[in-house]
């Protein structure tokens, strides 16, 4: 999230623990660590809302508030039926098992070659994608289901990537 804002992340901790004490995110702790509940997309609407209210005081047009934007929203599958040549379902996985799986997998897999991720968490359903494009896969499309299952397509991009 620190890194989707454009901050540090001590400072993205202190914003997260504001919005906590107002009510606004919730959180839980596992092993020491405290993770954030980002399961509404509602929670990136008001980052997005917040960031270009920002970019407007600053007088500046920040690219942070178009990735932030980027991963909120969930594109319909076009008339092209994407057949995946590998599916990886992580539905019921704990982090960052969803994520390292999903990059682990791409690393094994051709160039072109298409991976479906399927992930009940809608976190992971952002930062899978964000990940797959920042080692410069391409997201095909992800879509939602009306169980809250978020199908990601991702076409392995690893020509002399890994080698």
């Amino acid at each position: 999230m620190a890194e989707i804002v454009g901050i540090d992340i001590s400072t993205a901790y202190r914003y997260l623990k504001s919005m906590k004490e107002a009510g606004i995110l919730s959180s839980r702790y596992e092993n020491g660590t405290e993770y954030f509940d980002f399961s509404s997309t509602d929670i990136y609407k008001l980052l997005e809302l917040a960031l270009e209210f920002v970019d407007r005081v600053n007088g500046k047009n920040s690219l942070n508030s178009q990735k932030l934007n980027d991963l909120i929203n969930f594109e319909p599958l076009s008339e092209q039926e994407f057949t995946p040549d590998v599916v990886l379902d992580m539905r019921g996985e704990i982090c960052p098992v969803r994520d390292l799986a999903t990059q682990k997998k791409l690393q094994d897999m051709k160039d072109g070659q298409v991976l479906l991720v399927i992930v009940d968490y809608p976190l992971s359903g952002e930062r899978i994608p964000y990940r797959a494009k920042q080692l410069g896969h391409e997201v095909i499309t992800k879509k939602k289901d009306s169980l809250g299952n978020i199908y990601i397509y991702i076409r392995c991009k690893n020509e002399n990537m890994y080698k």
